[in-house]
Protein backbone atom coordinates (compact mmCIF):
# COMPACT_ATOMS: atom_id res chain seq x y z
CA UNK A 1 0.00 0.00 0.00
CA UNK A 2 2.74 2.56 1.22
CA UNK A 3 4.48 1.87 -2.63
CA UNK A 4 1.48 2.49 -4.41
CA UNK A 5 0.61 6.12 -2.29
CA UNK A 6 4.30 6.83 -3.18
CA UNK A 7 3.82 6.07 -7.21
CA UNK A 8 0.77 7.55 -7.19
CA UNK A 9 2.47 10.94 -5.42
CA UNK A 10 5.05 10.80 -7.69
CA UNK A 11 2.31 10.36 -10.75
CA UNK A 12 0.11 13.40 -9.13
CA UNK A 13 3.71 15.63 -9.14
CA UNK A 14 4.80 14.91 -12.46
CA UNK A 15 1.02 15.68 -14.01
CA UNK A 16 1.12 18.67 -11.93
CA UNK A 17 4.47 19.99 -13.55
CA UNK A 18 3.67 18.93 -17.11
CA UNK A 19 0.46 21.06 -16.54
CA UNK A 20 2.46 24.15 -14.97
CA UNK A 21 5.02 23.51 -18.10
CA UNK A 22 2.20 24.34 -20.58
CA UNK A 23 0.50 26.67 -18.69
CA UNK A 24 3.58 29.02 -19.85
CA UNK A 25 2.73 28.55 -23.06
CA UNK A 26 0.22 31.16 -22.45
CA UNK A 27 1.91 33.55 -21.44
CA UNK A 28 2.64 36.50 -23.11
CA UNK A 29 4.61 39.89 -22.80
CA UNK A 30 8.02 39.30 -20.92
CA UNK A 31 6.92 35.37 -21.01
CA UNK A 32 6.39 34.49 -24.14
CA UNK A 33 7.86 31.61 -24.87
CA UNK A 34 10.42 30.50 -27.74
CA UNK A 35 9.44 28.87 -30.89
CA UNK A 36 11.58 26.39 -30.06
CA UNK A 37 8.86 25.80 -26.90
CA UNK A 38 6.70 24.20 -29.85
CA UNK A 39 9.37 21.83 -31.83
CA UNK A 40 9.05 19.63 -28.82
CA UNK A 41 5.55 18.32 -30.33
CA UNK A 42 5.42 20.41 -33.68
CA UNK A 43 9.02 19.25 -35.38
CA UNK A 44 7.48 19.65 -39.04
CA UNK A 45 5.79 22.59 -38.71
CA UNK A 46 8.86 24.32 -36.88
CA UNK A 47 11.38 22.74 -39.65
CA UNK A 48 9.29 24.37 -42.30
CA UNK A 49 9.02 27.69 -40.47
CA UNK A 50 12.64 28.28 -39.25
CA UNK A 51 13.53 28.35 -43.06
CA UNK A 52 10.58 30.49 -43.78
CA UNK A 53 11.35 34.32 -44.72
CA UNK A 54 9.18 35.30 -41.13
CA UNK A 55 11.72 33.44 -39.11
CA UNK A 56 14.09 36.02 -40.52
CA UNK A 57 12.03 38.73 -40.70
CA UNK A 58 13.76 41.12 -37.62
CA UNK A 59 17.42 39.52 -38.50
CA UNK A 60 17.99 39.88 -42.32
CA UNK A 61 20.36 42.32 -43.31
CA UNK A 62 17.88 44.35 -45.57
CA UNK A 63 15.89 44.89 -42.32
CA UNK A 64 18.50 45.66 -40.10
CA UNK A 65 19.51 48.64 -42.72
CA UNK A 66 16.07 49.93 -43.87
CA UNK A 67 15.13 50.23 -39.88
CA UNK A 68 18.52 52.10 -39.93
CA UNK A 69 20.01 49.05 -36.99
CA UNK A 70 16.46 49.03 -35.26
CA UNK A 71 16.52 52.50 -34.74
CA UNK A 72 13.00 53.43 -36.82
CA UNK A 73 10.26 52.12 -33.82
CA UNK A 74 7.65 52.25 -36.67
CA UNK A 75 9.29 49.34 -38.62
CA UNK A 76 9.62 47.10 -35.75
CA UNK A 77 6.58 45.93 -34.39
CA UNK A 78 5.19 44.21 -37.90
CA UNK A 79 8.98 42.19 -38.20
CA UNK A 80 8.40 40.64 -34.25
CA UNK A 81 4.86 41.24 -33.52
CA UNK A 82 3.51 39.86 -30.16
CA UNK A 83 0.36 38.77 -31.80
CA UNK A 84 -1.48 39.57 -35.43
CA UNK A 85 -3.18 43.05 -35.37
CA UNK A 86 -4.55 45.54 -37.50
CA UNK A 87 -1.47 47.02 -39.36
CA UNK A 88 -1.92 50.23 -37.05
CA UNK A 89 -2.65 48.13 -33.47
CA UNK A 90 0.73 45.93 -34.19
CA UNK A 91 2.79 45.74 -31.18
CA UNK A 92 6.36 44.99 -30.85
CA UNK A 93 7.16 41.53 -28.77
CA UNK A 94 9.16 42.27 -25.46
CA UNK A 95 11.64 39.18 -25.80
CA UNK A 96 12.95 36.81 -28.92
CA UNK A 97 12.69 39.54 -31.51
CA UNK A 98 15.23 37.51 -33.39
CA UNK A 99 12.49 34.84 -34.24
CA UNK A 100 11.08 37.56 -36.12
CA UNK A 101 7.22 36.48 -36.96
CA UNK A 102 7.04 33.38 -35.02
CA UNK A 103 4.52 31.07 -33.98
CA UNK A 104 3.21 32.92 -30.84
CA UNK A 105 2.39 35.85 -33.06
CA UNK A 106 0.04 33.73 -35.12
CA UNK A 107 -1.00 31.37 -32.78
CA UNK A 108 -1.54 33.35 -29.67
CA UNK A 109 -3.00 36.32 -28.04
CA UNK A 110 -5.70 37.01 -25.18
CA UNK A 111 -3.39 33.83 -23.41
CA UNK A 112 -4.82 31.25 -25.27
CA UNK A 113 -2.73 29.46 -27.55
CA UNK A 114 -5.92 28.90 -31.33
CA UNK A 115 -5.50 26.93 -34.57
CA UNK A 116 -7.75 25.87 -37.38
CA UNK A 117 -9.13 23.05 -35.09
CA UNK A 118 -11.06 22.00 -31.73
CA UNK A 119 -8.85 19.52 -30.17
CA UNK A 120 -7.23 18.13 -27.17
CA UNK A 121 -4.01 19.32 -26.46
CA UNK A 122 -1.32 19.42 -23.80
CA UNK A 123 -1.89 22.77 -23.82
CA UNK A 124 -5.38 24.68 -24.02
CA UNK A 125 -5.90 26.13 -27.64
CA UNK A 126 -9.06 27.00 -28.96
CA UNK A 127 -10.49 27.24 -32.61
CA UNK A 128 -10.38 30.60 -34.69
CA UNK A 129 -11.09 29.31 -38.19
CA UNK A 130 -10.33 33.23 -39.06
CA UNK A 131 -6.45 31.30 -39.26
CA UNK A 132 -7.43 29.85 -42.58
CA UNK A 133 -8.87 33.56 -44.12
CA UNK A 134 -6.53 35.80 -46.19
CA UNK A 135 -8.17 38.63 -43.76
CA UNK A 136 -5.74 37.01 -41.09
CA UNK A 137 -3.23 38.20 -43.56
CA UNK A 138 -3.53 41.61 -43.95
CA UNK A 139 -2.90 43.89 -40.75
CA UNK A 140 0.82 43.11 -41.92
CA UNK A 141 0.29 42.69 -46.01
CA UNK A 142 -2.54 45.22 -46.56
CA UNK A 143 -1.44 46.68 -49.77
CA UNK A 144 -1.13 42.87 -51.00
CA UNK A 145 -4.31 42.06 -49.60
CA UNK A 146 -5.61 44.76 -50.93
CA UNK A 147 -4.72 43.51 -54.55
CA UNK A 148 -5.81 40.33 -53.86
CA UNK A 149 -9.26 41.86 -52.72
CA UNK A 150 -9.43 43.84 -56.72
CA UNK A 151 -8.16 40.62 -58.69
CA UNK A 152 -11.80 38.36 -58.09
CA UNK A 153 -9.73 35.96 -55.92
CA UNK A 154 -10.02 32.34 -56.40
CA UNK A 155 -8.04 31.13 -53.78
CA UNK A 156 -7.19 32.23 -50.15
CA UNK A 157 -3.59 33.63 -49.47
CA UNK A 158 -3.53 30.80 -47.27
CA UNK A 159 -4.52 28.45 -50.12
CA UNK A 160 -1.29 29.51 -51.81
CA UNK A 161 1.07 29.97 -49.55
CA UNK A 162 0.26 27.62 -46.79
CA UNK A 163 -1.27 24.47 -49.06
CA UNK A 164 -2.40 21.95 -46.75
CA UNK A 165 -1.90 18.55 -47.04
CA UNK A 166 -2.22 14.98 -44.73
CA UNK A 167 -0.32 14.77 -41.77
CA UNK A 168 0.07 14.88 -37.96
CA UNK A 169 0.32 17.70 -36.15
CA UNK A 170 2.31 15.89 -33.77
CA UNK A 171 4.26 13.79 -35.53
CA UNK A 172 6.55 13.08 -32.37
CA UNK A 173 6.52 9.57 -30.82
CA UNK A 174 4.49 8.14 -28.57
CA UNK A 175 2.26 11.05 -28.62
CA UNK A 176 2.33 10.59 -32.31
CA UNK A 177 0.59 7.28 -31.80
CA UNK A 178 -2.60 9.36 -29.88
CA UNK A 179 -2.40 12.10 -32.75
CA UNK A 180 -4.99 11.51 -35.82
CA UNK A 181 -3.77 12.46 -39.30
CA UNK A 182 -5.30 16.30 -40.38
CA UNK A 183 -5.08 18.36 -42.88
CA UNK A 184 -1.63 20.52 -41.79
CA UNK A 185 -0.85 23.62 -43.43
CA UNK A 186 2.72 23.94 -44.81
CA UNK A 187 4.66 26.53 -42.95
CA UNK A 188 7.44 27.40 -45.62
CA UNK A 189 5.56 30.22 -47.43
CA UNK A 190 8.28 30.75 -50.44
CA UNK A 191 9.14 27.91 -52.54
CA UNK A 192 10.49 26.97 -55.94
CA UNK A 193 6.63 25.49 -56.79
CA UNK A 194 5.02 28.62 -56.28
CA UNK A 195 7.07 30.97 -58.07
CA UNK A 196 6.73 28.55 -60.88
CA UNK A 197 3.28 28.72 -60.81
CA UNK A 198 3.50 32.56 -60.83
CA UNK A 199 4.04 33.38 -64.47
CA UNK A 200 3.88 32.24 -67.73
CA UNK A 201 6.82 33.37 -70.43
CA UNK A 202 6.37 33.59 -74.04
CA UNK A 203 8.38 34.40 -77.41
CA UNK A 204 7.71 34.68 -80.65
CA UNK A 205 11.14 34.53 -83.05
CA UNK A 206 10.92 36.36 -86.39
CA UNK A 207 13.48 37.47 -89.29
CA UNK A 208 14.25 41.26 -87.38
CA UNK A 209 13.11 40.68 -84.07
CA UNK A 210 11.78 38.49 -81.17
CA UNK A 211 9.02 39.28 -79.07
CA UNK A 212 8.91 38.01 -75.42
CA UNK A 213 5.63 38.44 -73.41
CA UNK A 214 5.57 38.05 -69.63
CA UNK A 215 2.06 37.25 -68.00
CA UNK A 216 0.58 37.26 -64.37
CA UNK A 217 -0.82 34.30 -64.43
CA UNK A 218 -0.83 32.31 -60.67
CA UNK A 219 -0.33 35.02 -58.25
CA UNK A 220 -3.97 36.76 -57.67
CA UNK A 221 -1.65 39.82 -56.36
CA UNK A 222 1.06 42.06 -58.27
CA UNK A 223 3.99 39.89 -59.45
CA UNK A 224 6.21 41.16 -57.38
CA UNK A 225 4.32 42.37 -54.64
CA UNK A 226 4.42 44.52 -51.17
CA UNK A 227 4.82 47.48 -49.72
CA UNK A 228 8.42 48.15 -47.74
CA UNK A 229 11.34 46.09 -48.94
CA UNK A 230 12.91 45.33 -52.37
CA UNK A 231 11.05 42.30 -54.27
CA UNK A 232 11.79 41.88 -57.82
CA UNK A 233 11.02 39.87 -60.94
CA UNK A 234 14.13 39.82 -63.14
CA UNK A 235 13.41 39.32 -66.88
CA UNK A 236 16.84 38.78 -68.90
CA UNK A 237 16.56 38.13 -73.08
CA UNK A 238 19.78 37.33 -74.91
CA UNK A 239 20.51 36.58 -78.34
CA UNK A 240 23.64 34.71 -79.55
CA UNK A 241 24.96 34.02 -83.20
CA UNK A 242 25.75 30.78 -84.54
CA UNK A 243 28.79 30.37 -82.63
CA UNK A 244 27.36 30.85 -79.03
CA UNK A 245 28.43 34.88 -78.99
CA UNK A 246 26.57 37.24 -77.09
CA UNK A 247 25.12 40.01 -79.48
CA UNK A 248 22.54 41.36 -77.30
CA UNK A 249 21.36 41.20 -73.64
CA UNK A 250 18.50 43.14 -72.07
CA UNK A 251 17.09 42.98 -68.69
CA UNK A 252 13.74 44.31 -67.24
CA UNK A 253 12.60 44.43 -63.65
CA UNK A 254 9.88 44.57 -61.90
CA UNK A 255 10.14 45.77 -58.59
CA UNK A 256 8.51 46.72 -55.39
CA UNK A 257 10.47 49.70 -54.92
CA UNK A 258 9.38 51.37 -58.28
CA UNK A 259 6.03 50.24 -58.17
CA UNK A 260 6.01 48.14 -61.16
CA UNK A 261 4.73 44.83 -60.49
CA UNK A 262 2.48 43.24 -63.13
CA UNK A 263 -0.74 43.28 -61.89
CA UNK A 264 -2.61 39.40 -62.02
CA UNK A 265 -3.86 38.21 -64.83
CA UNK A 266 -1.62 41.52 -67.08
CA UNK A 267 1.03 40.84 -69.74
CA UNK A 268 4.18 42.65 -70.51
CA UNK A 269 5.17 42.70 -73.63
CA UNK A 270 9.15 43.17 -75.39
CA UNK A 271 9.79 43.72 -79.03
CA UNK A 272 13.86 43.63 -79.55
CA UNK A 273 15.01 44.26 -82.75
CA UNK A 274 18.12 41.75 -83.90
CA UNK A 275 20.89 43.07 -83.87
CA UNK A 276 23.37 43.19 -86.73
CA UNK A 277 25.46 40.25 -86.15
CA UNK A 278 22.59 37.91 -84.89
CA UNK A 279 22.29 36.26 -88.37
CA UNK A 280 19.91 34.15 -89.69
CA UNK A 281 20.84 30.93 -87.28
CA UNK A 282 20.54 32.87 -83.88
CA UNK A 283 19.87 31.85 -80.66
CA UNK A 284 17.07 33.48 -78.31
CA UNK A 285 16.77 32.76 -74.22
CA UNK A 286 14.32 34.59 -72.13
CA UNK A 287 14.43 33.50 -68.40
CA UNK A 288 12.29 35.07 -65.34
CA UNK A 289 13.81 34.64 -61.89
CA UNK A 290 12.72 35.90 -58.15
CA UNK A 291 15.03 37.57 -56.49
CA UNK A 292 15.01 39.12 -52.77
CA UNK A 293 18.39 40.54 -51.54
CA UNK A 294 19.78 38.24 -48.82
CA UNK A 295 18.06 34.94 -50.68
CA UNK A 296 18.85 32.54 -53.48
CA UNK A 297 17.32 33.27 -56.72
CA UNK A 298 14.53 31.38 -57.59
CA UNK A 299 13.69 30.49 -61.78
CA UNK A 300 10.47 31.36 -61.91
CA UNK A 301 10.19 30.64 -66.24
CA UNK A 302 11.91 30.57 -69.06
CA UNK A 303 12.22 30.24 -72.58
CA UNK A 304 13.98 28.97 -75.66
CA UNK A 305 14.49 29.44 -79.36
CA UNK A 306 16.46 29.01 -82.46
Amino acid sequence: MKKIVIIAGLVLVMLCLVASKYDSFLEMGDKTVKSAACNECHKTIYGDWSKDFHAKAYVNDPFKKASNAYSKQECLACHAAQEIAQENSLKLRPVHQDEGINCTTCHLRNNMIYGPYKLKASHKSEKDESLLKSEFCAGCHQPTYKEWQTSSPQKTCQECHMPRTEGKLVPVFPLSLATPKRMVGHHLQINEGLIKGAASLSGQKGADSIVITVTNTGTGHAMPTGKYGDYRMVLTTQITDAGGKEVFSKEEIFSTQKGTGVPFKKAMRYIYPLPAGAGKAYKAKATLVYQVSGRPDILAASWNAE
